[in-house]
């Protein structure tokens, strides 16, 4: 999905709280697509706009930092102007400013926008995924075409047959169903992965097809988080599995077969 299209939609609600997963290098447009887009003024943006980072010499976002913000920026909002919070890494956040942060997440005023970048969503705590509207950024926008997805895939691990992978992809193709089971068993346990990476890229191209589609996409963005957590919680106890991938994949046809457009 643009960067433009992410700002846009959060844009179009009252409030909310969101994670874009996005590349270090697109952090800078996602800053000035967010300025561009709720503001026309300089003040406007010098006033209801903040890029909250850590303080020179630190690492992380204090508490007291957070508790500043919404003593001086959450509470005072006479000109009646969007306001957005932008963290560009919420690792970025350390234990209390998290707890903190949770707090003012759950009774977010009108017309304010919490946005949080990461790259990296498996070290995201499960307690803000939860709370959140996952937007991802399309960081493969020139292969985001699943006809050419197997090939890519095939070229990237050798040892991978390509019509291993292609019976993978055609049911999402063709959105008809299949046993997944079946195709994923061929995987052993150290390329589980790869199934992660297809799976991944198959639900990002269809979160970017069916924007408009508010029923599916809001199921997507869910299926996203609930895979992330899973994948890293078997990954920490050892207890990934190729049917647990096969689910994942099962849920996610079943339900394009059902609501794509």
């Amino acid at each position: 999905m643009e960067i433009n299209q992410v700002i846009t939609k959060i844009k179009s609600e009252n409030h909310g709280f969101y994670i874009i997963e996005t590349s270090s290098f697109n952090l800078d447009a996602i800053e000035e697509c967010i300025k561009n887009s709720f503001y026309e003024k300089q003040y406007e943006i010098d006033t209801s706009f903040i890029n909250l980072a850590a303080e020179d010499g630190t690492k992380h976002i204090s508490i007291e930092q957070i508790r500043k913000l919404k003593r001086e920026f959450l509470h005072t909002n006479v000109l009646n102007i969007s306001r957005v919070i932008l963290i560009s890494e919420i690792n970025t956040l350390n234990n209390n400013s998290i707890n903190a942060l949770l707090k003012l997440i759950e009774e977010i005023p009108s017309n304010t926008f919490f946005i949080f970048c990461t790259s990296n969503l498996l070290k995201i705590p499960e307690t803000i995924i939860s709370r959140a509207r996952l937007l991802r950024l399309n960081d493969y926008q020139d292969q985001s075409n699943l006809d050419l997805l197997a090939s890519d895939m095939t070229n990237q691990n050798q040892n991978i047959p390509e019509n291993v992978i292609q019976n993978i992809i055609d049911p999402f193709l063709k959105l008809k169903k299949a046993d997944f089971f079946e195709s994923v068993k061929f995987f052993n346990k150290d390329q589980l992965d790869i199934c992660s990476v297809i799976f991944l890229r198959i639900l990002n191209f269809y979160l970017k097809l069916n924007f408009n589609n508010k029923k599916l996409y809001k199921y997507l963005y869910e299926l996203h988080s609930s895979y992330i957590y899973d994948i890293d919680e078997s990954i920490k106890f050892n207890t990934l599995t190729n049917d647990l991938i096969a689910i994942y994949f099962t849920r996610l046809n079943s339900n394009l077969i059902k609501y794509a457009k």
